[in-house]
């Protein structure tokens, strides 16, 4: 029976991607100087590599092939340097990218489909034209071939070589693939190879297979090995993969591709999995494979004190120089950024996080890019207003949640109609937008919201007016949605705002101004409508926010959200860049408030964060269901002020510097 030990908190992932055009590999390695940048960042494990993208080994392997210039046993003296030293060391193994094998086996490179785009370098490329970065730099393997039983005799040997405490697998997942042992298998099948959905369902098959081989293989020799296989295609919702992780490593560079949003936006989902989770970021200024780049100190720290504060576990992304020695100003500024997390691990462990409401994922539930702009667009109106939150798939348990938002997008099967409705009669909220709650398989409500669909509106924008039943921050002025909305006709329901439809839309015959054409009058379809304990808003508001960035979105939105909750959980004049995470101890009387502020700002084409300012005097107010005794700092355990109200509401006020936690005893 598989069972994984508790993962530690500061890690470091270290690639070794090295060319067999550079020689003297290792040669400078040395594991005092090794262990003394790990001791002195305070890092307690290291994923350290076997084999990697250029295909070549970093030990005495009898399966593949050592590096060409590699002078030491390298793999095998880090393995007992860290033993020796109570640091973890997972074993890196890559799988997609591996050039060595490339050029040996060129009938094991994986083909894109004709019009998708190619995997890796053309075949035809100069050898001496600049070579793509990033992942068009390298050649993918097709896991349909004979490379896949090369990957398991390679895994066996390292299992039973070096007994790891964990493997990571880099570069994996569903590729679609017309190499000759797919067109053979896609024909074995009785599909055809021109189908774009065929080649997606052989792609998924050959995936599983892989997870199934490579999971059985090493859980056979260990079951207590921990295995991460590292997915670049996969997204919320794929829970068939789940069985063959021993934990979930979110991956999330924010200066990568990434962004500042991602790990945020993931973590709310993965935490809800049944399996610890970390997150992984990098020492690098922009992404991986960067000599040189490093990361302003600030920034990594904060990106540190963000995965503490939602419940995940830190690892930072190095890369080893070819001459095998540690670059010693990399762990010092993993060492800043680690500076103060292992005082704050006790109070971050076997914890439970607390939401009130939750996103119903669109991005789960479908493959289209915009239900993932959707679900982004409702991840940050609640962010930024300061709720308590998860992002869920239709799997989960509704009833814990005061309000579930579907955002644009999200249609209805039976199974999901009849989980709403005993969501709605168990008192529960819904706040829905454009298409979401229409049925599956027609354009019509599948809940009772007292109006009926009419399709989509014909003009290109539309504006929203207010009624005096949304308060807040919001204009009382006809406001632009640069998306029209859907109609509806009001047969019971309430009207919250109303659409207005302009002159007319900008055509060559006819146009006015620069962008379109002002407000006229009311169109003949409400903004926003409110039934019993459903909220349907018209435009694709969520889409908007995530693409324009228009307050007056989220200010209605949340206007709607306090028509359900007008007393959350947790108030704080907290600024909008700022974040909140509610956890409840272990004891399950304690709670731990985590507080983040920093702004990230655009300097070029990369987010950076530099000054990471102290916010005075932050009022925070939190209702629990437990009379509050004590409020404490951490983890410093310094005694604070607090007043509790007749509302219920403990009141206290605090500074905060990057991230504070803040312990409620009850």
């Amino acid at each position: 029976m598989k069972s994984f030990k508790s993962i530690r908190y500061r890690q470091v992932h270290l690639d070794f991607h090295t060319s067999e055009h550079i020689t003297g590999v290792g040669s400078n390695f040395d594991e005092e100087q090794f262990i003394s940048c790990l001791q002195s960042a305070q890092v307690d494990t290291i994923n350290v590599f076997a084999m990697c993208h250029h295909g070549w080994s970093y030990f005495d392997t009898k399966v593949g092939k050592p590096h060409p210039h590699l002078e030491t046993n390298l793999l095998p003296r880090m393995l007992d340097a860290c033993s020796k030293n109570d640091i973890e060391a997972p074993i890196y193994i890559t799988v997609g990218f591996n050039e060595l094998s490339a050029r040996e086996h060129p009938d094991w490179v994986a083909i894109a489909p004709e019009g998708d785009d190619p995997y890796g370098p053309p075949k035809s490329a100069d050898p001496e034209a600049p070579r793509s970065t990033g992942f068009d730099g390298w050649h993918m393997l097709c896991l349909n071939t004979p490379y896949l039983q090369y990957l398991l005799d390679y895994t066996k040997e390292v299992m039973e070589r070096f007994q790891p405490v964990g493997i990571f697998y880099d570069i994996v997942g569903e590729y679609p693939c017309v190499c000759s042992f797919c067109r053979d298998s896609l024909k074995e099948m009785g599909l055809d190879e021109n189908n774009p959905d065929h080649r997606k369902q052989l792609a998924k098959k050959v995936y599983l297979n892989y997870l199934q081989k490579t999971s059985e293989l090493i859980w056979s020799h260990n079951p207590e090995t921990r295995l991460y296989h590292n997915c670049c295609t996969e997204k919320m919702g794929e829970k068939q993969y789940y069985p063959y992780y021993s934990h979930y490593d979110i991956e999330s560079l924010p200066t990568g591709g990434w962004g500042y949003d991602y790990f945020t936006s993931m973590v709310r989902y993965i935490r809800k999995q049944d399996f610890q989770y970390l997150g992984m970021t990098g020492k690098f200024h922009k992404s991986w494979g960067e000599f040189g780049g490093f990361k302003n100190p600030a920034a990594l720290k904060y990106e540190c004190q963000q995965m503490l504060a939602f419940g995940a576990r830190i690892c930072i992304g190095d890369q080893l120089h070819p001459d095998g020695r540690m670059d010693e100003e990399t762990y010092r500024i993993i060492g800043e950024a680690f500076d103060g997390i292992a005082a704050k691990e006790p109070w971050c462990k076997d914890t439970t996080s607390l939401a009130e409401i939750a996103i119903l994922s669109a991005n789960a539930r479908m493959d289209a890019e915009d239900s993932r702009t959707s679900d982004m667009g409702a991840y940050m109106m609640l962010e930024e207003g300061h709720y308590l939150f998860d992002i869920i798939d239709d799997s989960v348990d509704f009833s814990v949640y005061r309000i579930i938002v579907l955002p644009d997008c999200i249609r209805v099967s039976d199974a999901l109609q009849r989980k709403l409705e005993d969501y709605i009669a168990g008192g529960g909220n819904l706040i829905m937008s454009a298409e979401s709650g229409l049925r599956s398989d027609r354009p019509e409500f599948a809940l009772d919201l007292g109006v009926e669909f009419d399709g989509k509106s014909e003009w290109d924008v539309d504006y929203t007016l207010v009624t005096d039943q949304l308060t807040g921050s919001l204009v009382r002025s006809p406001f632009l949605n640069y998306e029209s909305g859907y109609k509806v006709r009001v047969d019971r329901a309430e009207v919250l705002a109303q659409s207005y439809r302009p002159y007319f839309n900008r055509r060559y015959g006819h146009f006015c101004s620069h962008l379109h054409a002002p407000a006229k009058e009311e169109a003949d379809y409400p903004a926003v409508i409110k039934h019993g304990n459903i909220i349907y808003l018209a435009q694709p508001l969520f889409r908007l926010y995530r693409k324009h960035g228009v307050q007056l979105y989220r200010d209605l939105f949340l206007a709607c959200v306090k028509q359900f909750i007008s007393a959350p959980t947790v108030k704080t004049d907290l600024p909008s860049a700022g974040k909140v995470n509610l956890t409840r101890q272990s004891n399950g009387t304690d709670y731990v408030l985590h507080l983040l502020y920093a702004v990230p700002i655009l300097r070029g084409d990369t987010q950076v964060i530099e000054d990471v300012l102290t916010l005075k005097d932050i009022s925070v107010q939190i209702k629990l269901d437990e009379k509050v005794k004590q409020v404490m700092l951490l983890p410093e355990m310094t005694m604070i002020p607090h007043r509790t109200d007749d509302d219920g509401y403990t009141s206290v006020s605090v500074n905060l510097t990057g991230h504070q936690m803040v312990l409620f005893e009850t």
